[in-house]
Parts: C-alpha cells; sequence; structure tokens
C-alpha cells in the first residue's frame, strides 16, 4: 500500500469510528436534531459551500475523493458558524447533511457510469436510461413523489438554478458535461413528484478514431470539416437533441491551434476545451463564457456583444435558439469564424431555421436578402441524425452557394448512404448498413476562400474535381 492510500484509509477508520461514539451518545442521551432546526442549518450549510466552494459540490460524481472532501468542509462549517450543540452528533448531522445536498438516490450509479448517455425521469415512477447501443426502462423508483422532487431540486442546485413554486423549469448542470431540464408542480401533476432529462457530455473522450470506429462520419469527413474550421469557413451542426452535435463540434474545436483565439458561449458547461501544461498554466487562447439565469440575466445575445468585443479568430455560441442568430448571421459576415449548433430536420432546412429565428429579432429586411446573408454566413452545414438502430450519423454536409426563386442552392459534398436494414427477432431494426460517400464538389467561391487561407492546391483538388467513392 502506498503512503497516499494508507493516509486516506486511516482517515476513513478514524472518521467511521468517530461517528459510531458520537451516534452512540446521542442515543444515549435520546436527543435529535428537531425538524425546523435542521433545515434551518442544512440551508445554512448550502448557501456557504455553493458560495465558497461550488467546484467541490459540481465534482461529488465524477472526481475519486470529493465526498470525504465535502464531508469535510460540511463539518468544518458546523463547528466554525456554531451549528452544532453537545445534543448533536457531528458525524451524523454531517452525513445528513451531505445526503440533502448531493446525494442521488438511485441515480448516482448511473450518473457515475462513463456508458451512460442520457436519464430520462418521467416522475417517481418510470426512468429510461440510455446507452449508446440501448434504452432500459429501469426496475428502481423513488420511495415517493416527496423524494423525486427532493433529488431533482438537489441536482439543479448544482449548477445554481432554484426549483420552486415561482420557477417550476430550469436548465442546469450537474457536473462538467452532464446538463439537465427538469420540471416541478405546477407544470407537471404534483402525484407525479418532477420530471428531468439529464444528458451526459464528455467531449473529451470523442476522438478522431471513435467518430470513425463507430460509422459517425469518415476520416475524409472530418478532414474536410476540420480544413474549413482552420481556414475561415463557419459551419453549423444541425440535428435534433441527443443526435450528438454538442460532442461534434468539441472534438472539431479540439483539433484548433493554441494561438487561435477562441470564445464560446453556453447556457451550461460541455465543451471541455481548456488545455493545461503540467505547472496549471492553461496553454490555449480559449475564454468560455456561459449565460446567467433570473435575477440580473445574461443572454446568449449580451454575452456575443461582449464576445465580439474579445476580438475572437472563432466565436462559438454553443447553440442558436432565437434571437440571437442574427447577430450570430451578421458576425459571420464580418470575418468571423462561426462554429454553432441548431435544431433541424436537414441540413436545407436548417438555413431556414435560421431564418425564422432572426426574425423574431425583427428587420425590415426581405426573407430572401436575410436567407442570402445566412448562407454568406454559414456556407456549410452539417446535418446529422440517430438513426433507429442508436447510431448516430453524418446524413449530409452541405455547402450553400446562394438562392434560386426564394430556395437555398448548393451543393451536397457528402452523404449517407444506407444500403441494408437488418431486423432483431422481435422485427425491431437492430443495424443499419451503410457507407459515408464523397458525392459533390465545392464551389469556386469557397475553393478561393481556402486557397487565401493557404490551403494546399493538391488538397483543394480531391474537392474541386472529386471522384464519387466510398469513404
Amino acid at each position: 500500500m502506498n503512503e497516499n492510500n494508507k493516509t486516506i484509509s486511516l482517515k476513513n477508520i478514524m472518521y467511521q469510528r468517530n461517528k459510531e461514539l458520537e451516534s452512540a451518545l446521542e442515543e444515549k442521551q435520546g436527543c435529535s436534531t428537531g425538524k425546523d432546526n435542521y433545515n434551518d442549518i442544512l440551508e445554512k450549510i448550502r448557501q456557504i459551500i455553493t458560495a465558497h466552494h461550488s467546484t467541490e459540490l459540481a465534482e461529488v460524481l465524477n472526481t475519486q475523493g470529493s465526498e470525504n472532501r465535502l464531508k469535510n468542509l460540511i463539518s468544518k462549517y458546523l463547528n466554525s458558524e456554531k451549528l452544532v450543540n453537545s445534543r448533536q452528533g457531528i458525524s451524523e448531522l454531517t452525513d445528513r447533511i451531505y445526503q440533502d445536498m448531493a446525494g442521488f438516490a438511485f441515480l448516482k450509479k448511473y450518473l457515475e457510469d462513463p456508458e451512460v448517455e442520457e436519464i430520462n425521469i418521467n416522475g417517481v415512477y418510470g426512468t429510461w436510461v440510455l446507452y449508446n447501443d440501448r434504452k432500459i426502462l429501469l426496475d428502481e423508483n423513488f420511495n415517493s413523489a416527496e423524494e423525486c422532487v427532493s433529488v431533482i431540486k438537489k441536482m439543479s442546485r448544482l449548477g445554481g438554478v432554484i426549483l420552486d413554486g415561482s420557477s417550476p423549469t430550469g436548465d442546469s448542470y450537474i457536473s462538467k458535461g452532464v446538463r439537465m431540464s427538469s420540471a416541478i408542480t405546477p407544470c407537471i401533476d404534483a402525484e407525479r413528484g418532477a420530471i428531468a432529462s439529464i444528458r451526459k457530455q464528455k467531449p473529451a473522450s470523442i476522438t478522431r478514431e471513435k467518430l470513425i470506429s463507430f460509422g459517425t462520419a469518415s476520416a475524409q469527413e472530418l478532414d474536410f470539416l476540420i480544413m474549413c474550421v482552420n481556414n475561415g469557413v463557419s459551419v453549423a451542426f444541425a440535428g435534433s437533441t441527443g443526435s450528438g452535435k454538442t460532442a461534434d463540434m468539441g472534438y472539431i474545436l479540439s483539433t484548433i491551434d493554441d494561438e487561435t483565439r477562441i470564445v464560446t458561449i453556453e447556457d451550461t458547461k460541455e465543451l471541455q476545451l481548456e488545455k493545461f501544461d503540467s505547472s496549471g498554466r492553461k496553454i490555449n487562447d480559449v475564454i468560455q463564457l456561459y449565460t446567467k439565469e433570473e435575477p440580473n440575466p445574461k443572454t446568449m445575445l449580451d454575452l456575443l456583444k461582449l464576445s465580439l468585443r474579445l476580438h475572437p479568430a472563432i466565436l462559438v455560441p454553443a447553440e442558436m435558439r432565437g434571437v440571437e442568430a442574427m447577430t450570430v448571421q451578421e458576425a459571420g459576415r464580418t470575418g468571423h469564424t462561426i462554429v454553432s449548433t441548431l435544431h433541424a430536420k436537414g441540413a436545407k432546412n436548417a438555413y431556414d431555421r435560421i431564418l425564422t429565428m432572426c426574425l423574431e429579432k425583427g428587420s425590415t429586411l426581405t426573407e430572401v436578402r436575410l436567407l442570402e446573408m445566412i448562407v454568406e454566413a454559414f456556407p456549410i452545414m452539417v446535418f446529422k441524425r440517430q438513426l433507429k438502430d442508436k447510431s448516430r450519423k453524418y446524413i449530409e454536409i452541405f455547402e450553400a452557394t446562394g438562392m434560386e426563386d426564394g430556395r437555398i442552392i448548393g451543393n451536397t459534398i457528402f452523404k449517407f448512404k444506407p444500403d441494408k436494414v437488418e431486423r432483431g427477432e422481435n422485427g425491431r431494426i437492430s443495424k443499419i448498413k451503410g457507407t459515408h460517400q464523397l458525392v459533390g464538389k465545392i464551389s469556386e467561391q469557397l475553393a478561393e476562400t481556402l486557397r487565401i487561407n493557404g490551403v494546399d492546391e493538391d488538397l483543394l483538388l480531391k474537392y474541386i474535381d472529386p471522384k464519387e467513392e466510398t469513404l
């Protein structure tokens, strides 16, 4: 046993022994903390920990030893704030507060499981867990609607979001790369407790090798997108929720040179782009900004305006959902490389979705003119989809070149072509086989942009005069 493990073991032994002694003393005295008094203590400790130790609280799920560190902090503040009297066992009180602050009932093991991608809580009874290749309905349930609400509220607090009667819905994050959307009464029936969708995103684990081996994309598709982003061509990833847009965007951005200035804007922390050397110094030029809820909100639009004054080479509004799309497309037409995501059902359809968002801002421009501006801002659109066999694929990589008779025109450069569907014994689709193919060429305008930014002519030739091929 090494010295570190020995120290940890001794601490655990001492902690457990103190807990046993103090519990015995409390039992002998026949006393316990009253409910009202306990709630006051819990809220006081919660405020202190959230204000000064939010990192320790957020790392409970995925950092070894964080549970003991958080318990030590709780114990420390119980003493320093004089919240414990002689009738209370501090170890028992510490455990109770810890569970109420960071305990997640049966969900904990699924939150910690690296293979789990999504957890959908449909009330007190009915929780689904999604893996890369399957979806299961858990046998485990909450003990009551009250417990369901309590756990969902605790998880929301980790990202600084308070769920209550006046704010019954919210988007939050549980830890790095784990975001959650949830709702309580009156938005759902009180007897159902609470609902939540938890999505686990670990961009650091998304590698080129995995994207290729999973059949998500071909090597040439990834090379093409990296070439575009590294050479001043904006790219948007379109698809539905759960299609993996943000993960892929994170991978593409991770290939950017460390000296290139990147500014990201997110609602909750998903992108993990910062790089550090052995001394803890950040070595890449990355700024990550986050929106803020009420009171004193800071919206995506607010942070976009700030980010444009930070002189980014690459601007990353992580998801376009509303009026901020107008500012994003303006930035894309004025020299900034934009990388973003949006919800859409197809590559061409994505341009109409951006148009709808821009119109929310209000404009005296015609829809045709706005679409022309959007095409100029986003030459490349990637449409990604999760298929019925649970695999995720780049269905199409499309270059928009302009408008004709009020419609988007352009070139489909890459396309996924399915050729065989396999079914299991129950008749359900188990595997969709197909190939990613280079099917079209880039425009001369795009080629010239890449050429001016230093892309070799030999590399451009395969996209200027391609031969249709399976990749």
